[in-house]
This record gives structure tokens, sequence and C-alpha cells, in this order.
């Protein structure tokens, strides 16, 4: 079901950017789509829809679960892309920023605040292979 969510919202011209979770999970993808864009992007680790609630920020930023995905919408197809997830895990958890960070917070308090240019670094490094 989330697959065909995924297809008709990508179709219907509500998905600007997507990305799946498969290989490093949320930090990764969020990191990867930023490098891409070259936009900053605030991620809130508390709106993901997860179980158990109790789920710890790193697990939630680095799971690797299947059907899992990033989603950039537009704010006015934000409702429309929503209802096409109706009974199924949707969130927003965060939005694309002008800035050259990826900001994560967790229950208030910021996480990573970095610079794209150094996450890329990083990103690149035959050292984090």
């Amino acid at each position: 079901r989330i697959f065909e969510a995924l297809h008709a919202a990508i179709s219907s011209g509500f998905v600007r950017a997507c990305h799946d979770l498969s290989e490093g999970g949320l930090g990764v993808a969020a990191a990867e789509m930023a490098f891409s864009g070259c936009w900053g992007m605030e991620l809130d680790l508390q709106a993901m829809p997860c179980e158990p609630a109790s789920l710890s920020p790193v697990v939630r930023l680095f799971s690797e679960s299947n059907t899992r995905f990033l989603c950039e919408v537009a704010p006015e197809h934000r409702a429309a892309f929503e209802a096409l997830f109706a009974d199924l895990p949707v969130a927003e958890i965060g939005r694309v920023t002008e800035s050259d960070h990826l900001i994560v917070r967790f229950a208030g308090q910021i996480l990573i605040d970095l610079p794209l240019a150094r996450l890329k670094e990083a990103w690149l490094s035959p050292l984090a292979w």
C-alpha cells in the first residue's frame, strides 16, 4: 500500500524529491538530498511516526527499515499528498531551508547542526567506507 500511495503521489506531481531510507537511514537520505539540491534541511525526529514511540534518536536517524521514504512535498500539495497515505504512517518531519546546514532536533535539543560541505566531505571520504 505504501508503494501504491507513493507512486500515486509522484504521478500526481506532489513529490519534488524522494529518497529511500535503505542505506544509512534518514540521516544519510537527508544529507544526500541536501547535497543534490544544495539546500539546507531541518528535521525533527520526534515528529517521525514510529513504534515504539520510545525509539532513541540514533535509531530514528539511522534505522534502515524497509518501505520508508523521505519525500519533499510543496506546501500547497501537503493535504493531497497526505490524503493518498490515509491509514499509513506519514508525517511532516521537517522542511527545506535556504541555509547550507543540516539541522536535526529531538526533544527540543539540536543533535546535529553541520554545514553541508562538511557532511559531503565525510560522505566522499574513503575512510567512511
